[in-house]
């Protein structure tokens, strides 16, 4: 049974967002933010930026890394609160909310739990098919693959 599956790679300035079905990325893009909007309109965007999406897909599945605090706490606050706009426009939709440890990506599509982002991307790519598009696929919509790719293997459907 094959399950469609909403990857988020949290953030606030730019949100790296997948759709994924099988082995095959049916969507993906990052929400990017304008710097010079408020605060308030930033997460505005991306929440109505996000329901675009789950409208238009109609994933099962969130898939979202966990927070991981750095030294910046201001701008860990920031991804916070937008993750939080995530979470619940994603229960808003009826999807299934499951969260996913940084190393806990890296091991499952690595099978090295201190993988670099060289090695994510690399078996990101030998693992599903992603669509080319115009503009080069960054680093953050490879991150929201990876976390559809954890999801999908924790759940035995890739």
């Amino acid at each position: 049974m094959s399950k469609r599956v909403l990857g988020i790679d949290p953030g606030f300035d730019r949100l790296g967002v997948s759709v994924v079905e099988n082995n095959s990325v049916l969507f993906s893009c990052c929400i990017e933010t304008n710097r010079k909007s408020a605060y308030e309109e930033r997460l505005l965007y991306i929440g109505d930026e996000l329901t675009k999406i789950i409208r238009k897909w109609k994933p099962k599945d969130l898939a979202i890394e966990k927070l991981f605090f750095n030294q910046n706490t201001t701008n860990a606050m920031k991804v916070a609160e937008a993750r939080g706009v995530v979470i619940y426009l994603a229960k808003s939709a009826g999807l299934n909310i499951h969260e996913y440890s940084p190393q806990e990506i890296k091991i499952a599509v690595t099978g090295y739990g201190k993988a670099d982002k060289i090695q994510i991307n690399t078996m990101v790519r030998k693992l599903v098919s992603i669509p080319s598009k115009d503009t080069k696929v960054l680093d953050d919509e490879v991150d929201a693959i990876a976390l559809c790719i954890t999801h999908l293997a924790t759940h035995r459907a890739i």
